[in-house]
């Protein structure tokens, strides 16, 4: 749906024209010309009225048209028109209009000689004038048969905006390449404007995904695509919907629905992050908002253009969304591009100008660090630290000099195999890394070369006790694989029995299917697998014959790892035959010895920016001989919750010290040998009198 504000001009005849003509020219005679002046409104009212009787919500073209008198002058009139642009052209909106006019109102020539395309803000305060005069007749409410009435919701935050450029092709590279477009946009950009394509629009072939670290990036991208669009005749409207912090409970959502219908026509730009407080263990928490927005987007996909960003830093639900529209809608994904130092700095400059204190380049040289590749994301993160700057050295300048709080954490690492190749032990686990990487980079190599590239299965299990690292080892296979181009997008779904097993007949493989469909070209780790088995041939048993099932169908796009206890996972093998033949890897995860809990210690400290001393390492080192005696005694998150217990004893030490003082850096980064004197050990005291160990003291 496109919304219009229409203006109408038109000569008027008869004695109504003749009477404010005389009102003009016979100045003299005033009671006369105010008779006349009130006759001449009532019968404009009038008038008025029964064109309005002959308009109103879809009132012609079978239904694709609604249209209200909103105001009027002595020569033209304004209406508010709604053009279900899809099934009718702007042509035949305005024929119709200028037809009903010409025949209720017995005028002269009729003429529009304005068409301005509006909001659905402005649209509704149209209708809602036309509602308050005199000539709406009997029509009651026509707004709220459009149910506009969608932008104060809770479940999610909506931002609506006009993008009227129609660009030519060459202004279109340039934008992209002011943005440091990458290829993907440049190559999306020749297909548009290609001479293959017929410039009409009769539905969307394809609709997007951006992929960039911030949605600043994703939006200069999709301002881009649509200008694009709008000049080879693809979006009918210029109105672009803006979705974002869409909440967890944010499914059934009257407001949305209506929000999706009446976008035929034009764009709807979804980001994909979630709320702040998007959380999830196991199945996702975005679950049923994913379905709901799959069932919006089957239903109107034809008459609105997607625009998905998905931020690489935080990709929400975007995963669990496209393993369930790739079915229904082909998307063409578009990566944030990157840049040399010179174009980073137009770029910064160009966003700079938008404020009201825009950079000189001298400027920005100053404050823009130097190196020779930057991304979008990054130009957008340097350009959000000089705004917030700008704003207290320029605008309010009495907090330039104003203290602030400054926090120092240490940057995570973002190379994940050599994450892995820094944790204590895992020997074989590093091996076998290192085996699939080498069998990935040599299966790239033949299909180079055209020779055959059968992927074998990479199945695997992980055996071993709680605290043993399995979940992490697992997270991180996924990064590695990624990076090196094993998998495609190593998305990790992590799951246990209460996501696999439904509540009623038939769905428990349903479910299943799904987690495998949201893992596709990454890792499915079903953690405590062996709750599967329940010995009640339950739903448990429909669940891992259907798992088989897909561990077979989706061998070459997901890699599945089931994880649980050594002795449980023999039961859960043995369930099914094919089973253990499917599973290329079986990684034994040993308990920690006492030498390696100290080494997960000192990492654990370093990457917490703490140290420790010859002193520490003395007492922890007899407190971790004493506890791998015991049974479970949690492996390396024992070792967490001594060192978390060890940093809130020393801020109790160190807030006893210092009575209210400020306490030196040093100090607060400092753990000594008396802060790990903490009860993390009373759980590991025994009956037996050789054990009978405890850390306090």
């Amino acid at each position: 749906m496109v919304f219009f504000d229409f203006e109408v001009k038109f000569g008027m005849q008869g004695s109504s024209e003749e009477t404010m003509s005389g009102e003009k020219e016979e100045k003299g005679k005033l009671n006369s010309d105010l008779d006349s002046a009130a006759k001449a409104r009532k019968e404009r009212e009038e008038i008025l009225k029964a064109l309005n009787s002959g308009l109103g919500f879809e009132c012609g073209l079978d239904g694709a048209l609604s249209a209200i008198v909103v105001s009027d002058t002595e020569s033209e009139v304004h209406i508010a028109v709604a053009c279900n642009l899809e099934s009718i052209t702007l042509k035949q909106c305005k024929d119709y209009l200028t037809k009903k006019v010409s025949e209720v109102m017995d005028t002269g020539e009729v003429k529009i000689s304005s068409v301005t395309e509006v909001g659905t803000k402005e649209f509704q305060s149209l209708m809602r004038r036309a509602e308050n005069t005199k000539y709406y007749h009997s029509l009651r409410y026509m707004s709220r048969n459009f149910d506009l009435d969608f932008f104060n919701n809770y479940e999610y935050h909506l931002k609506e905006e006009f993008c009227k450029d129609k660009i030519r092709y060459k202004e279109a590279i340039a934008r992209a390449e002011a943005v440091m477009g990458d290829a993907s946009l440049m190559e999306e950009l020749e297909r548009i404007y290609s001479p293959l394509n017929r410039k009409t629009f009769y539905g969307h072939p394809v609709h997007y995904s951006l992929k960039a670290g911030n949605f600043g990036a994703g939006r200069d991208i999709a301002d881009i695509l649509v200008s694009a669009l709008r000049k080879n005749g693809r979006l009918l409207g210029s109105r672009v919907a803006y979705l974002y912090d869409i909440d967890e409970n944010c499914y059934n959502n009257s407001d949305l629905s209506n929000l999706f219908k009446s976008s035929g026509g034009n764009t709807i730009v979804i980001d994909l992050s979630g709320s702040d407080g998007m959380h999830g263990i196991y199945a996702s928490a975005y679950e049923r908002v994913a379905e709901f927005y799959t069932e919006l987007i089957r239903k109107y996909n034809k008459d609105v253009l997607f625009i998905f960003i998905e931020n690489t830093s935080h990709p929400g639900f975007a995963k669990c969304l496209f393993s369930k529209v790739q079915e229904l809608i082909e998307i063409i994904e578009i990566k944030e591009g990157c840049g040399d130092y010179e174009r980073a700095l137009n770029y910064f400059k160009s966003l700079s100008e938008k404020t009201d204190f825009p950079a000189e380049i001298q400027e920005i040289r100053e404050i823009f660090p130097k190196k020779k590749v930057f991304t979008a994301t990054e130009i957008y993160d340097s350009f959000q630290k000089y705004y917030g700057n700008g704003l207290r050295k320029k605008i309010y300048r009495a907090y330039e000099k104003c203290s602030f709080i400054n926090i120092n954490e240490a940057a995570p690492t973002s190379e994940p195999y050599q994450v892995l190749q820094e944790m204590v032990g895992l020997t074989e686990i590093k091996e076998v890394v290192d085996q699939i990487l080498a069998m990935g980079k040599m299966t790239r190599m033949k299909s180079r070369m055209g020779l055959d590239t059968y992927k074998t299965s990479m199945h695997m299990i992980f055996t071993g006790n709680p605290g043993s690292a399995k979940t992490t080892v697992a997270r991180l296979i996924a990064e590695i694989l990624k990076k090196e181009g094993v998998l495609d997008s190593g998305v990790f779904v992590e799951c246990g029995r209460a996501d696999l097993i439904a509540r009623f007949v038939g769905w428990t493989a349903k479910t299943v299917r799904e987690k495998f469909r949201r893992a596709r070209g990454g890792v499915l780790f079903i953690d405590e697998a062996y709750s599967l088995v329940d010995g009640s041939h339950s739903f448990g048993d429909e669940a891992i014959n259907t798992i088989v099932q897909e561990m077979e169908n989706h061998r070459e796009d997901v890699i599945v790892i089931f994880a649980g206890y050594p002795e449980k996972m023999k039961a859960f093998l043995e369930k099914n035959e094919g089973l253990r033949s499917r599973i290329a890897f079986h990684l034994d995860f040993p308990d920690y010895t006492a030498d390696e809990m100290l080494d997960i210690l000192h990492l654990m400290v370093r990457d917490k920016g703490y140290s420790i001393n010859g002193d520490v390492d003395s007492k922890c080192l007899d407190v971790f001989r004493r506890a791998v005696r015991e049974e479970e005694f949690g492996n390396g998150r024992f070792v967490r919750n001594l060192l978390e217990q060890a940093m809130m004893k020393q801020s109790e030490r160190l807030f006893k010290e210092y009575k209210g003082r400020r306490v030196p850096k040093k100090k607060i980064l400092e753990l000594i040998s008396e802060d790990f004197s903490v009860n993390v050990g009373e759980k590991t005291k025994k009956s037996s009198p050789h054990m009978g160990f405890t850390l306090a003291g």
